[in-house]
């Protein structure tokens, strides 16, 4: 009875977790890249974002705004690419149109965080 448990066990998860194995994604996710792109991603985000708000502080001059900001686009740009390659090999496709309300869900929270609208 206990050997007729566990091959019905293995033979659940084996119809469970053999379709995800033959998915495109498939390797990115369990290797974490998919990840590990998306957080250097936020990271540049973020860091572009805090010279941002130095500069509407105060703390820095205009130019030292500008040549920072550039500096951090060009570190963050390599982290975007990889980004949309990778999404373009697993078949989803970032150039997709998004719904108006969409839009205009993610414009509400920006403007939330950061006080800023995004530009179309």
């Amino acid at each position: 009875m206990v050997i007729l448990f566990f091959i019905l066990i293995s033979a659940s998860l084996a119809y469970i977790l053999l379709p995800l194995a033959g998915e495109n994604y498939w390797p990115f996710v369990s290797e974490g890249t998919l990840a590990g792109i998306q957080t250097e991603k936020k990271e540049g985000v973020q860091a572009i974002s805090d010279i941002d708000f130095e500069f509407e502080m105060g703390k820095l001059t205009e130019e030292d705004h500008a040549s920072t900001r550039e500096y951090l686009k060009r570190q963050a740009l390599p982290a975007l690419k990889m980004e949309r390659d990778l999404l373009d090999r697993m078949g989803l496709n970032p150039k997709q149109e998004i719904s108006r309300k969409l839009k205009r869900d993610i414009n509400k929270e920006v403007l939330r965080i950061c006080g800023k609208k995004l530009s179309s």
